[in-house]
């Protein structure tokens, strides 16, 4: 009985065995693809530790490691890519973008990089463009889990932003064009119907209202542009640029006094910024359109020219002699532009 008991415990573990070592044999893709997947999301999660620190050297060498194991990474082969941009490699960095994108043909945030370096690094304006479209033309479908995941403002960010780079892709290729006036002037209407398709997924971005209204400035539409600049400065009163570039227009179109204006707020935030140097600048513009008023008009405006000129040679500052915080600044100046400025009347045009 012991002797049978013994034998039939015997053929029990060899079949055990045998069923072990066929369930291995069977499954060795298997285990083989989870042992080697391990790695490379282990080598990942380290490229990505030295990618945090910028150490981009190590991340390279790190995700190259990985990407040997499992090609199909997409994470490892975006964050590839983006420090190959930072190394000004471009050509090692679009490889990666199409790789990622072959493999996930919907990962927007990777398009729109790839569309950014064709045009802003090699100048491929129309690869670029192409591109762009593509990401608007992206079905992705919409995912909400409360509380947890809701991927609705990230696909609509995303098409804005293409819309948004779109419009600059345009401008910048019109820019080859300025000797042909019609090419020109296609190019630079295409930027602006981008920008505006851009502002309905994205209303409140100074950037594309500011671009928007310098392209329509461009184009000669000048109460367009005036209305532009003006809602861009409401979003973000201290950007120096748009008070700046309204300025400009409003001498262009002889309206000194309300240049006047915007030419002094542009020069105090630049020089509340410690720009003293383009402050005078553009101080040195507000005494052109002071002079260009008193010849058009016999008006001066309270002969504030001089006082901003002698606070520059005393303190060197007129910002910081007029507002005593960001936030102080920021609010007369929102109430300056809504009350007092130009766009009080732009503003209410539709």
């Amino acid at each position: 009985m012991k002797i049978l008991k013994k034998y039939f415990k015997n053929i029990s573990s060899f079949f055990i065995l045998l069923g072990a070592i066929l369930l291995v044999f069977i499954f060795s893709d298997l285990i083989f693809k989870y042992v080697i997947h391990g790695k490379s999301f282990y080598l990942v999660s380290v490229g990505d530790k030295e990618y945090k620190k910028a150490n981009y050297s190590e991340a390279i060498e790190n995700y190259n490691k990985a990407l040997k194991l499992y090609p199909k990474h997409i994470k490892a082969r975006y964050n590839l890519a983006n420090i190959y941009v930072k190394f000004e490699d471009f050509q090692s960095a679009i490889r990666e973008y199409k790789k990622v994108l072959e493999y996930k043909p919907d990962y927007l945030s990777a398009r729109i990089n790839l569309a950014i370096v064709l045009s802003e690094e090699l100048l491929e304006f129309d690869k670029a463009i192409e591109q762009y479209q593509k990401v608007i033309e992206t079905r992705t479908r919409f995912i909400n889990i409360p509380l947890l995941y809701d991927n609705r403002e990230y696909i609509m960010n995303s098409k804005a932003v293409a819309y948004y780079n779109m419009g600059l892709t345009y401008r910048d290729k019109s820019m080859l064009y300025t000797e042909d006036s019609v090419k020109y002037k296609v190019l630079l209407s295409k930027a602006a119907r981008s920008y505006k398709n851009s502002l309905v997924l994205d209303h409140d971005n100074y950037n594309t209202h500011y671009n928007l209204a310098l392209t329509k400035h461009l184009l000669g539409f000048y109460t367009e542009a005036i209305t532009g600049y003006c809602r861009a400065l409401l979003i973000s009163p201290l950007n120096y640029e748009a008070h700046y570039n309204l300025a400009v227009l409003l001498r262009e179109k002889r309206m000194y006094k309300y240049a006047f204006e915007e030419f002094k707020n542009a020069g105090s935030l630049i020089d509340y910024a410690g720009d003293t140097y383009r402050a005078a600048y553009i101080y040195s513009m507000l005494s052109e359109v002071s002079e260009m008023a008193i010849s058009e008009y016999g008006y001066e405006p309270e002969n504030l020219y001089k006082k901003l000129n002698k606070e520059i040679q005393e303190q060197g500052s007129l910002a910081k002699a007029e507002y005593k915080t960001i936030d102080e600044m920021e609010k007369i100046l929102i109430k300056r532009i809504k009350t007092e400025s130009i766009c009080k009347e732009y503003l209410k045009k539709p």
